[in-house]
């Protein structure tokens, strides 16, 4: 085998490994997975800002009273 064998089946190895990153997909971008994602956070962040002064009223009455109990001494 010769050089200028070698370097031809160099270059074929070499474009058969460049095509198939360029063409294969393996892995996943999550790009779904992000965007379902924001959704959940857009809607809870929308049902926050609705119903705001429900959730901060049970949250103060609930964590208010915790904070207003006294402990008994020892």
């Amino acid at each position: 085998m010769n050089l200028v064998q070698k370097l031809n089946g160099l270059m074929i190895s070499a474009m058969l490994k460049l095509d198939a990153f360029l063409h294969d997909e393996e892995g996943d971008t999550n790009f779904i997975s992000i965007l379902v994602l924001l959704g959940i956070g857009l809607a809870l962040a929308g049902v926050f800002l609705a119903f705001k002064d429900k959730i901060l009223g049970w949250v103060n009455t609930n964590i208010g009273s915790f904070f207003e109990e006294t402990v008994a001494p020892r």
